[in-house]
């Protein structure tokens, strides 16, 4: 259409707007650039529904999945209010909490890319639901205090986002309080990490390596990168490229690893902040048993 386009117009002036300005109106009213778009929002309808409309019964194993994630928030906000200890664990779960609720807010964004088919924007948000999760497994195991920094660094941030510049007596607290480079090293909270603060040392700290491999995957997605999604990615064979820059195959692995962090966050969750061993052995082959559920099906389709 492009090509018709600039032959239509090419005799126009570049510097003659208004002829240029008519020339382009009187070519788009015309019914080939209506085909055109039908044709488009066609092909998108029909990437759109692939799953969503075909595969009702998976969408509905994935919505009480997620209504079970939701759920034993709320068991473990109930648990929590009823603890006669509280205060010895109140910072820690505050984050984790707070975390985990976040996570569950981007677990539904994801859901609704996931049925339409967009999969590399959904490796996007994973990315902040695996760091979330890093974050909450090593500090549930951390100390209070740790916590109290991570939650209070909340400030330092509010601070960078609306240019708030600190006066020397300010910069000074914040200094004594999360070191020098409190600025612009978003995990200078964690002060029992011994030399540079990162990601990566909590990753390693918190032994996690079955996932790490997809944050990295998602960091490239995300990031001018020379790495190209169009070639094999979770999968050395050749793929067959779709809309999304995945083969069939590559998509299937994709809702594992989304479920997968889920559910590692979720038996995170009950294992660190509920005391019925029976409630948390029930629980736990909840989200183990749907999991496993929602993956026979999709291997299926």
């Amino acid at each position: 259409m492009i090509n018709e386009l600039l032959k239509e117009i090419g005799t126009v002036k570049a510097k003659d707007e208004k002829e240029f300005s008519k020339s382009l109106n009187a070519y788009l009213k015309g019914d080939k650039l209506e085909a055109c778009i039908k044709d488009f929002w066609k092909n998108r309808e029909d990437n759109k529904t692939a799953v969503r409309e075909k595969y009702p019964s998976l969408m509905q194993q994935l919505t009480f999945y997620f209504i079970l994630l939701q759920d034993i928030n709320n068991i473990i906000n109930e648990t929590y209010k009823n603890k006669k200890d509280k205060d010895l664990i109140k910072q820690r779960i505050n984050v984790c909490g707070k975390l985990y609720n976040k996570s569950l807010q981007i677990f539904i964004d994801i859901f609704g890319l996931l049925e339409n088919g967009s999969v590399l924007n959904a490796f996007l948000l994973w990315r902040a639901i695996y760091e979330n999760y890093i974050v909450s497994n090593y500090t549930a195991s951390g100390a209070e205090e740790e916590a109290k920094l991570f939650n209070e660094y909340e400030i330092v941030q509010k601070n960078k986002l609306l240019n708030i510049k600190l006066t020397k007596e300010e910069k000074a607290k914040f200094v004594k309080k999360y070191g020098k480079d409190f600025e612009t090293n978003d995990y200078c909270w964690a002060k029992n990490i011994k030399g540079k603060k990162t990601f990566l040392k909590i990753v390693r700290l918190v032994k996690e390596k079955k996932l790490y491999k997809y944050y990295q995957l998602s960091g490239y997605i995300g990031h001018s990168s020379s790495f190209s999604v169009n070639n094999g990615i979770v999968y050395d064979q050749k793929p067959v490229n779709n809309i999304t820059g995945f083969s069939a195959e590559e998509v299937t692995k994709s809702l594992n690893v989304f479920i997968n962090v889920m559910s590692e966050f979720a038996n995170l969750m009950i294992e660190k902040y509920l005391d019925d061993k029976k409630q948390k052995e029930t629980l736990k082959k909840l989200v183990s048993y749907y999991s496993k559920e929602i993956d026979k099906k999709w291997k299926k389709l």
